[in-house]
């Protein structure tokens, strides 16, 4: 077949040029610069002045208005007519450049963008334009280069009708049985073809020709392929990464107009957008194209899935703002669209907690769809599609997106992509990628730009078509919406499963292989994540607390408000800590408001029920934590211990703890629990374990070592951390100062350290009465690209640790065994991990930091990394937080970490309270249990009425029977899913609930009084 495939591509190039001509560049343009937008027509005091050929418009994140108008020409037959805009930077990557909103007589029509460079008109009209016209986030000079265009439909039929099965037949070898049909077809249907005249009557009567014989002889249903791409139109959007969160409004309203007029002109295009958040944004900016997008949706054009308020991080985000995160997003898409979201759709996240599978069952989440596990660094998880079991058993159908192109496959990348494309060595590429065709012959294909770039294109649904009319050896492809694929898919997974007598799963965390460095990357915003997610948690039950003793008013619209904002900042871009500078300003602004409006409800809530305590005197101490204990609380500057503080209430305390006789000098600190010695650089050379007769430190080993690695990640900067950041390591040596420091119930040795540039003061702190030894630690911290952590080198052997994750503990090797072991050099863990033998352990503490290591004997607890891409300025600031060395006796469990590790984010509040009369007992306790294995974690009103939420969870692994005692009159109490639906009533009895709960069982009670 000599030179058929370059005669076939060289008419196709031909064609490709035919198809479209420009009738003239558009002429009598005017514009403005321009702030973000605040409606949908231009201000009215803008300086609108002639816009000239050849003027460049520049600036980062700059805005233009421009409006003209203009009539078009009479009718054609045959033809069509659009606006067309280049800004010389086509095929560029498009979720930085240019990028607008099209308005005709005042409507907003389309987006356009790089991979949308047209709008459809008609002939014959008169249209007023305007176009709001961003810039981008890249800089320099961007031209605007306005014309109208004529589109040969004829033309263009036959172009795609040649060049589809033509990128078909590139992708099989030459000698094959595929290829040779397939050219041999095109070679005799492009003899058919006239060129002698083109634009000819006989020319136009030849494509005819050419056509009619391809659907005869070369599109067939019977394409000797089983195999089913569906296609389902998406958008990934960022909802902040290289842009802020204020651009991704724009973004979302571009590319949702650009979907629906795109909609138009192909009637079997449909389209799925996840991610309630943006459907918010543009409610609020664009209420016209928000309805037409209701009306898609109405019309079974549109997908509303995705369950969650956004596609949030799954390994820093808590497990009960995981919680909210589904519940705002299944009730948004149920209050606005009718839908019951079924699907969690989470493509790009960067690693999934074991917790999920649970939570996502017990809020009528029955799928998981993501591809971003095909990024693993080692391994590869050995499955597409299968369920993937979580930490209590729960199990959940889970399905990785395969979409690759054949040539990344071919050279052996087994990564894919969530921003897909509808073109043969896709759709090829995407059924050859998936691992277990025994099981299923149907696959999806996600295809549309991201990020700004509009969705789907015209060439993907021209390719579609004739995909869909099947292509000889080629998967046929259908438009079908993600939630039917996956219903499709599940119900013949298990059909073959039977029959196979196999069940695929995957049981525990789904461990991303890649950005380890997203677990300590802008410290800041994790430590504002931890206070903010903990002060809403604690601010519901102070105010559920109030409502009952006190009839006060439940700010429930502030709080839902509130916990948007939290979970809006837990975007997979914001919180790990890989955006712009930019990004990070506007979230410090939202978090100390959130933290100001917290602490406000707090304070209300504390003082109206203090000052209605009838008490002759004391200090009135409130417990935030779900069980009872002792603190220290801080009354005029003093720390004081108070003991046995109810779960979830206060006790107006008469006697404190406000000194101590603990021995502190610049060398050693010494309690009833520890001596610590301290070596000249003020690490601690030995902490030995009075009550249990334990040295901690490995011998040889310095505890609390600061070191500082060289940081230069093989890629992703501020994603990353690469194994050999081991290799250059250089310890915090230089100590400025050492100063013992008394503060009443706790006494300790401050250290200055000087590192470079940076300055890093610790106060090491023993208690008369709590056995944790807290780091209080102040960095001013200069440098970059360096990771710091501190070093817990234990007298511990275990070939595991344990680490926290929401709702409960995970178990990880400290060996590298395995390369799946190898790979785990730096996991995520929430507020504690521990290494434990059977009778002794130590665990790490912490009050906002996640990324832990575990190499041997040695913990590791990272508090710092400074990238420079994205953001230049990422961690070069002042930071405050607190860790602890917590040894106990036995595991964890007997030791009390899950209580200590509360304790450490959730203080005891105290205020000194005078004799005075009132209707409230000086103690009491919201609701307890009496199980040290349930934690109760949050308490709040219901959503839709007056009764209580109590959430509570097993944290030991542990099956039992909690029996839970309310401080206040009950009626009824029932069992309830997420979502707060009722399931089954639970029988109260006076003013307490009996209840089963299995290992890691999430358990959410409603009572009504």
């Amino acid at each position: 077949m000599i030179y058929y495939e370059e005669k076939i591509r060289a008419i196709c190039e031909v064609l490709d040029r035919m198809r479209e001509r420009e009738l003239c560049a558009l002429q009598g343009f005017e514009y403005a610069p321009c702030a973000y937008k605040t409606a949908n027509t231009p201000p009215a005091d803008l300086e609108w002045r002639p816009f000239e050929a050849g003027t460049r418009l520049e600036g980062v994140d700059a805005h233009f208005w421009f409006r003209t108008g203009f009539d078009t020409p009479a009718a054609q037959e045959g033809k069509q007519i659009a606006f067309s805009l280049k800004t010389g930077r086509e095929g560029q990557w498009d979720a930085e450049n240019p990028q607008c909103i099209v308005y005709l007589n005042g409507a907003l029509v389309q987006g356009m963008d790089v991979n949308h460079t047209q709008v459809l008109l008609e002939y014959g009209q008169h249209y007023d334009m305007q176009i709001y016209f961003y810039v981008g986030m890249n800089g320099g000079k961007v031209e605007f280069l306005p014309s109208l265009v004529e589109i040969d439909t004829e033309i263009e039929r036959l172009y795609y009708d040649i060049s589809v099965p033509y990128e078909a037949a590139l992708c099989f070898d030459r000698n094959s049985d595929a290829y040779i049909e397939i050219i041999k077809k095109l070679d005799l249907a492009l003899n058919l073809l006239d060129m002698k005249q083109p634009y000819s009557a006989g020319f136009y009567k030849s494509i005819g020709d050419v056509c009619a014989y391809l659907d005869a002889e070369l599109y067939n249903e019977n394409n000797k392929s089983d195999a089913v791409v569906d296609c389902i139109g998406h958008t990934h959007i960022d909802v902040a990464w290289l842009w802020t969160v204020k651009q991704t409004r724009e973004k979302a309203q571009r590319s949702f107009s650009t979907v629906l007029n795109l909609m138009k002109q192909y009637p079997e295009y449909k389209f799925m957008s996840s991610q309630p958040q943006l459907y918010q944004h543009v409610k609020e900016e664009a209420p016209e194209l928000y309805a037409q997008i209701k009306q898609a949706v109405k019309d079974g054009r549109w997908e509303v899935e995705g369950a969650m308020w956004l596609e949030a991080d799954c390994n820093l985000t808590s497990g009960e703002s995981l919680v909210r995160q589904v519940m705002h997003g299944k009730r948004f898409m149920q209050e606005e669209f009718g839908v019951d979201s079924k699907v969690l759709w989470l493509p790009d996240v960067f690693g999934y907690s074991a917790a999920l599978p649970q939570i996502l069952k017990k809020a009528g989440v029955d799928k998981f769809v993501t591809s971003k596990i095909s990024w693993n660094e080692f391994n590869i998880v050995p499955y597409d599609t299968f369920l993937w079991e979580g930490i209590d058993g729960t199990d959940i159908f889970t399905y990785f997106l395969t979409a690759a192109d054949l040539e990344t496959l071919e050279k052996g990348q087994h990564i894919t992509t969530y921003v897909g494309a509808i073109r043969p060595s896709q759709i090829l590429g995407t059924w050859k990628r998936y691992q277990q065709k025994e099981y299923n012959n149907e696959v999806i294909n996600t295809f549309g730009f991201g990020d700004g770039g509009g969705g789907p294109t015209k060439d993907h649904l021209e390719q579609q078509r004739r995909l869909a009319k099947g292509i000889p050896y080629m998967p046929k492809t259908r438009i079908k919406f993600a939630g039917d694929f996956l219903n499709a898919v599940e119900k013949r997974f298990y059909e073959n499963a039977g029959q196979l007598k196999k069940l695929p799963k995957w049981v525990g965390e789904l461990y991303l292989e890649l950005h380890r460095g997203t677990y300590t990357s802008i410290a800041k915003n994790k430590r504002y994540n931890r206070k903010s997610e903990l002060s809403y948690q604690q601010a519901e039950t102070l105010c559920v607390a109030d409502k009952l003793l006190r009839g006060a008013a439940y700010p429930q619209e502030e709080i839902n408000a509130s916990w948007q904002n939290i979970l809006l900042n837990q975007f997979h871009d914001i919180i790990p800590g890989s955006s712009i500078k930019a990004v990070y300003d506007q979230t410090d602004i939202e978090y100390k408001a959130l933290l100001e409006r917290s602490a406000a409800m707090i304070e209300n809530a504390v003082s109206d029920l203090a000052q209605h305590v009838k008490t002759d005197g004391g200090l009135f101490v409130y417990n935030p934590n779900g069980f009872a204990c002792g603190g220290v609380v801080d009354v005029d500057g003093k720390k004081q211990y108070v003991a046995d503080i109810p779960a979830l209430g206060y006790r107006v305390v008469k006697e404190t703890q406000a000194a101590n006789t603990i021995a502190a000098s610049k060398q050693a600190l010494e309690n009833a629990f520890y001596k610590i010695s301290f070596d000249a650089q003020g690490n601690i050379t030995s902490l030995f374990d009075k009550t249990h007769g334990r040295e901690v430190v490995k011998p040889g080993g310095k505890f609390n070592e600061l070191q500082v690695f060289e940081d230069f990640p093989k890629c992703y900067d501020a994603w990353e951390i690469t194994e050999y950041y081991k290799q250059k390591m250089t310890p915090v040596t230089e100590l400025i100062s050492a100063e013992v420091v008394d503060e009443g119930a706790r006494a300790g040795l401050r250290l200055t350290k000087r590192f470079l540039s940076s300055t890093i003061t610790q106060t090491v702190y023993l208690y008369e009465d709590m056995r944790n030894i807290d780091f209080d630690t102040v960095i001013d911290w200069k440098e970059e690209h360096m990771l710091l952590k501190a070093m817990f080198p234990m007298d511990i052997h275990a070939n595991e640790a344990s680490y926290e994750i929401q709702f409960g503990y995970l178990k990880r090797p400290t060996h590298s065994n395995t390369s799946w072991d190898r790979a785990r050099f730096e996991v995520c863990a929430h507020k504690w991990a521990d290494l434990s033998e059977d009778d002794y352990g130590v665990s790490i503490l912490n009050d906002c930091k996640y990324g832990y290591g575990a190499e041997g004997s040695t913990l590791s607890l990272s508090l710092l990394k400074c990238a420079t891409y994205p953001n230049p300025a990422a961690d070069k600031e002042v930071h405050r937080f607190t860790y602890s060395v917590y040894p106990h006796a036995g595991s964890f469990k007997q030791g009390g970490t899950v209580q200590a590790a509360y304790l450490l984010n959730k203080p005891l509040l105290a205020r000194p309270l005078p004799a005075q009369d009132g209707a409230l007992a000086d103690c009491f306790s919201l609701v307890q249990a009496d199980k040290e294995n349930i934690m109760i974690d949050t308490v709040k009103k219901a959503e839709d009425s007056d009764a209580v939420i109590v959430r509570f969870y097993e944290a030991y692994d542990r099956r039992t029977t909690v029996k839970l005692d309310f401080g206040f009159e009950i009626k009824k109490a029932y069992i309830c899913d997420l979502l707060e639906n009722n399931l089954e009533e639970v029988q109260v009895q006076g003013n307490s609930v009996s209840v089963p709960v299995r290992n890691f069982e999430i358990v959410t009670l409603k009572v009504e009084q």
